[in-house]
């Protein structure tokens, strides 16, 4: 499961444009984004609370 290094919450939507690719916090008191260099594409790494 995913974790914001900046709030400790759990609710993240995966973001990828053409500059950027992380998380996007979704937590109501945060909003900020984690930069990532993993592959979002490899659902092996994910679980269900991750959707």
């Amino acid at each position: 499961m995913w974790t914001c290094p900046y709030c400790g919450g759990t609710h993240g939507l995966p973001f990828q444009d053409s500059q950027l690719d992380g998380m996007l916090c979704l937590e109501p008191d945060c909003g900020r984004f984690e930069e990532s260099s993993a592959d979002h594409d490899d659902l092996s790494q994910w679980d269900i609370t991750d959707l």
